[in-house]
């Protein structure tokens, strides 16, 4: 019997063999997958002659749910349905769903530990501020620089004109 995989699985599976690192290859990332590596090199050379990609519709006007936008609740759900099953059957679960593994894993980490991470709003505010301070601190020392720099110069045509501090004239 042939699996029918998601178009959300196929690119996300695409995006994975292209994220990969050297060390990582693609016979690798097929079996974690539980794909055959020449379904997954067809999806590649399709991701590449514009076939599948995110952007084309889908058959039948059915919109796929990527990972990313499923609710809490979803996600819980989906974290409960594998707990107790064999990695194959995850990889089988979550080719039917059009996610991968390790987004269960990720969501159960999530659920286990959920106050871990700050409100993305206090995070995104607290690195704006600390742009704004690297940027403050570039600017005063740039700003020092170039006064060093035009000083230096400065000495160094005054040295031209008048020659050597022989007179005392000039601090050292």
């Amino acid at each position: 019997m042939q699996t029918k995989y998601t178009k959300t699985f196929k690119i996300e599976a695409v995006k994975k063999v292209m994220s990969r690192g050297p060390e990582i290859s693609i016979c690798a990332i097929a079996r974690s997958l539980d794909v055959k590596i020449s379904t997954l090199h067809g999806w590649i050379k399709n991701m590449n002659d514009r076939v599948l990609r995110e952007d084309t519709p889908t058959s039948g006007g059915f919109a796929e749910k990527i990972p990313y936008n499923w609710s809490a609740s979803e996600r819980l759900q989906a974290v409960v349905d594998t707990g107790q099953l064999s990695p194959e059957a995850i990889s089988e679960y979550c080719r039917k769903k059009g996610i991968f593994p390790h987004h269960i894993e990720q969501w159960k980490l999530d659920f286990i530990k959920p106050n871990t991470h700050l409100d993305h709003g206090q995070h995104l505010k607290e690195l704006k501020k600390e742009v704004n301070r690297l940027n403050n601190e570039l600017n005063r020392k740039e700003k020092a620089l170039a006064e060093a720099a035009a000083l230096l110069i400065l000495k160094k045509k005054a040295q031209t004109l008048w020659g050597n501090d022989e007179a005392g004239y000039f601090p050292r």
